[in-house]
């Protein structure tokens, strides 16, 4: 089995990207846009060439649905926040809106102990990724001394 490198080190600005989107997508009024609004929001990456990859190779913190894009957290609350009215709503005050107030529901933001606490753990997986790397190094050198020995000693036994 191949292991592939850990997205966070693909790029040294990975995690300044996926910290970046944790804290706009937290707090931004609208759980859930396109693509192509997240990026208008963001700005360009500077790990990759689109924010939809980076979305996509960080599913511990994104969710993509076709071209949409939301923070998974927050797509785990209830459509039950008013961006006109700032609160959430109760299932009664839900019943009584019109169709089209329906449809501009969306689900609250995170507050800011939950955007850290993502934070948090972005870093945390970055440190991890690099921990990782950085054990494999040690079993290079063992790895090639070990094929050099039997190397050579098929080699002697051949020349015999």
């Amino acid at each position: 089995m191949t292991q592939q490198v850990s997205p966070y080190l693909r790029n040294s600005y990975r995690l300044a990207d996926v910290l970046a989107a944790i804290q706009v997508m937290g707090a931004y009024t609208w759980a859930s846009r396109r693509v192509s609004a997240w990026a208008d929001k963001l700005g360009d990456p500077l790990s990759s060439g689109s924010w939809a990859e980076i979305f996509v190779e960080h599913p511990e913190f994104f969710r993509v649905s076709g071209e949409w894009a939301s923070l998974r957290w927050r797509h785990g609350y209830d459509r039950n926040f008013s961006p006109t009215l700032s609160r959430e709503l109760s299932s009664g005050e839900i019943e009584k809106l019109q169709k089209h107030e329906k449809d501009d529901l969306t689900r609250k933001a995170l507050d800011s102990d939950q955007i850290e606490a993502l934070m948090k753990t972005a870093i945390e997986l970055h440190n991890r990724a690099i921990a990782h790397s950085q054990e494999k190094r040690w079993l290079t050198p063992i790895l090639f001394a070990l094929l050099g020995t039997i190397v050579g000693a098929v080699l002697q036994a051949a020349l015999k």
